[in-house]
């Protein structure tokens, strides 16, 4: 799900984990579904996007992208956004087994591109986790604030 705000260079890019879907939740579909939301988005969607999205299809057994490919396309499609919040909404149902390329890629990404932010919701036993991935990035907010947060963010 993504929004544009009444600015056009703010977006916001959704991403829900689900145990019950862990396995296919992998950093580059993750990181992918971020990318078609952004993309997605735009009144045109360049040529490029739309054929690494067709050849991963086709690939064999539809492997998908690559997490290396999946963050390259994130890249270009945050480019010309000014703002972005992305937000991984239930972090701690994502498979152990993906979660640290996750929080790596976007690491990355909130480092490459100063006007991401991260937003992610998740319950307390995973909190050393993300402390460990996004060094010094990480504000604890109370679920309180987070309405007049997200109000501020998107004006």
């Amino acid at each position: 799900m993504l929004e544009h705000s009444e600015r056009e260079d703010a977006a916001v890019a959704c991403v829900y984990c689900d145990f019950y879907d862990h396995e296919e939740q992998t950093a580059a579909n993750v990181i992918g579904a971020l990318t078609k939301q952004l993309v997605n988005a735009q009144s045109i969607v360049p040529t490029e996007f739309e054929e690494a999205f067709r050849r991963a299809e086709r690939e064999v057994g539809g492997r998908g992208l690559q997490l290396s490919e999946a963050a390259k396309l994130l890249g270009r499609a945050l480019a010309p956004v000014k703002w972005t919040l992305i937000c991984v909404d239930a972090l701690d149902e994502c498979s152990d087994k993906h979660l640290s390329q996750l929080l790596t890629s976007l690491h990355t990404v909130s480092q490459t591109f100063p006007g991401v932010r991260l937003f992610i919701t998740r319950r307390p036993h995973i909190r050393s986790v993300i402390e460990k991935y996004l060094p010094g990035s990480i504000q604890v907010i109370p679920f309180s604030q987070v309405v007049s947060i997200f109000g501020n963010i998107l004006r």
